[in-house]
């Protein structure tokens, strides 16, 4: 099989690198080991996608929330100069990670006539400091309404791209239940020394044999010290993983979208782990349900083109036993950037 030019093994390796590289000394020969490949081999590999363009960055991704930190899906109307003016507030925020322009199918190629919110963004800071970034935000929107949905639950999340079948392979939360933003038990308050490490996965790391080594260096720690902290957070949902992202779009996965319904709080449950059971599906919450948005239930899926993306959104919902949705295109991507700590 040759996808942009990769052999079958690469491949594999590639959605090995998604799903989790490992926390040991030599990551990328034991994790090569698993797909056969050469430690070299390995590096060679992510070099080639660094070229290519499709590596968005390798490092940690780290739950926000255990980390004390607030992060919520805001959205606003706004059209011709309005929206250039307020996406560019959006864009120069530092808390603000993802900016979209979405529209639904039937305003396309605009927008205009979308009855919905059309810009969209994600807007993450520490949690005492959130009600104020947020109005701060607020002011630079001059008099256009912010409206914030925060996740009430969460079905899925870490979506795995696999570039030989353009399908997906994600981690399921089994059994979700609401995210409570002044439950202690989930939040680790990190030490200055917590903190050095964090920084120092939480961009790009180096692609050199001594992954971790090099961070425990910056971080001024020692290598044990690191993994055994890394280890750590991961048992505890502080780390999701430390992986590879690709750039979707770079990858071939073009056209995407934030499929919604509406439905009675007690099904939403249900509805989300079916929702969550597809292949295609990459996130999925529960969100609250307002006059100017009047849905309760999210699902982001990726295809090639617009047209298969709307296709999908109609077999999800037959297949879900969901009607009455809405699927918003993401017409335009302002800012996509990692959450920095």
């Amino acid at each position: 099989m040759d996808v942009y030019g990769l052999e079958e093994k690469e491949l594999s390796a590639i959605t090995a690198l998604q799903r989790g590289i490992p926390l040991s000394e030599r990551p990328f020969a034991e994790l090569g080991a698993g797909v056969g490949m050469s430690e070299e081999d390995v590096l060679v590999l992510l070099a080639k996608l660094q070229k290519k363009g499709i590596l968005r960055r390798v490092g940690g991704i780290f739950d926000a929330r255990r980390l004390g930190w607030r992060s919520v899906l805001c959205a606003a109307s706004a059209h011709g100069e309005a929206l250039k003016r307020a996406a560019r507030a959006a864009c120069v925020c530092p808390g603000v990670t993802h900016c979209y322009t979405r529209v639904p199918f039937e305003t396309l190629p605009d927008g205009e006539g979308s009855p919905y919110p059309n810009l969209w963004f994600t807007l993450a800071t520490p949690t005492a400091m959130f009600e104020r970034e947020l109005d701060a935000l607020q002011n630079e929107f001059d008099g256009i309404g912010i409206l914030t949905l925060p996740a009430l639950r969460r079905f899925k999340i870490d979506v795995v791209f696999d570039l030989r079948t353009r399908e997906r392979d994600e981690t399921t939360e089994t059994s979700p239940s609401p995210l409570k933003r002044d439950d202690d038990s989930i939040v680790m308050l990190p030490t200055e020394n917590d903190l050095a490490v964090i920084r120092s996965m939480q961009g790009g790391m180096p692609l050199v044999r001594d992954f971790y080594a090099v961070a425990a260096e910056a971080a001024g720690c020692s290598l044990p010290d690191v993994l055994a902290r890394l280890r750590e957070w991961k048992g505890r949902g502080v780390l999701r993983r430390v992986a590879l992202i690709l750039q979707h779009r770079e990858a071939g996965y073009h056209a995407n979208g934030m499929c919604c319904w509406d439905l009675p709080p007690v099904k939403v449950a249900e509805a989300g782990r079916r929702l969550a059971s597809f292949q295609e599906v990459t996130h999925c919450y529960e969100r609250p349900r307002s006059d100017v948005f009047p849905f309760r239930l999210y699902a982001m899926i990726h295809t090639g083109d617009y047209a298969s993306t709307q296709r999908l959104f109609e077999r999800l919902s037959l297949e879900a036993g969901l009607d009455g949705g809405e699927l918003l295109l993401s017409l335009r991507e302002y800012k996509k950037t990692s959450l920095v700590f």
